[in-house]
């Protein structure tokens, strides 16, 4: 399974960061409270982006002096702290922005990603589930993905393998989590249906939309030896050899010659 590739969602657009210096006078001025609290919110958000945490701080806490009960705001304040690399404080400020509008779906999300990070699975399950059954969150697929991966960290592969089915049900072609189900039904030894997936990765590898990991190639050998393909076999293995000389993946492969 592929290292856990932590995504914090911080804004909407990117395009924020990029231009946060530029907008802030004209996004704050004259603005009624309401307003103003969203937009120091957001430009908070964008300076944490930018690494500039002490500007990020100075606008997220002017966000929670005119609405100290935002929860959008007090969900940007974990993201600073839990940059800032204050676990504890950063929980405080996750769970209040929770407490305060548990339909928040980015909250829940930021909240169980962080749970992960520190290895709370059972807890960021929750979480993160709470997340992908809103249908209107922006980045429910990315909320199924991680949810994926969560029980799966926390030995719920079956509920693991559901999940990802269920994501692949909307998004056909997301290679990430083709490549996961197909690592997971091939150790519960289904490895017809482990095939089928894999099978649709590589077309899309084959397109140019994705590019071969190191678990794939490895994925990849392990299913051409089941099928005896022994030309397949040598592909993946050249590949593994030339471009993860180093992985873990590839002294797997050493250690069955």
């Amino acid at each position: 399974m592929k290292s856990l590739q932590l995504v914090i969602l911080l804004c909407g657009s990117l395009l924020l960061s990029a231009c946060v210096t530029t907008i802030e006078s004209r996004l704050t001025r004259k603005a009624d409270p309401e307003k103003a609290v969203d937009n120091y919110t957001q430009l908070g958000l964008g300076y944490i982006q930018q690494g500039r945490f002490d500007r990020a701080r100075t606008r997220i806490n002017r966000a929670l002096e005119i609405n100290a009960d935002y929860a959008p705001a007090n969900n940007a304040m974990a993201l600073l702290l839990q940059s800032e690399r204050e676990p504890e404080l950063a929980e405080e400020y996750f769970l209040k922005s929770i407490d305060l509008d548990d339909d928040f779906s980015q909250g829940q999300y930021n909240y169980g990603m962080f749970l992960m990070q520190h290895r709370r699975y059972e807890e960021a399950c929750k979480h993160l589930k709470n997340a992908a059954r809103d249908v209107e969150y922006q980045q429910r697929g990315k909320a199924y993905q991680n949810l994926g991966l969560c029980y799966y960290r926390n030995g719920q592969v079956d509920l693991a393998i559901t999940t990802y089915e269920r994501m692949l049900k909307v998004q056909r072609f997301n290679a990430p989590v083709l490549v996961n189900l197909s690592t997971l039904l091939f150790e519960k030894r289904r490895y017809d249906e482990a095939q089928q997936y894999f099978d649709r990765f590589t077309r899309i590898v084959e397109r140019k939309q994705s590019l071969h990991s190191a678990n794939s190639l490895w994925l990849g050998i392990k299913l051409s030896r089941l099928n005896q393909n022994e030309k397949l076999v040598n592909d993946y293995a050249t590949q593994l050899k030339a471009d993860f000389p180093q992985s873990s993946e590839y002294q797997r492969y050493r250690d069955t010659l």
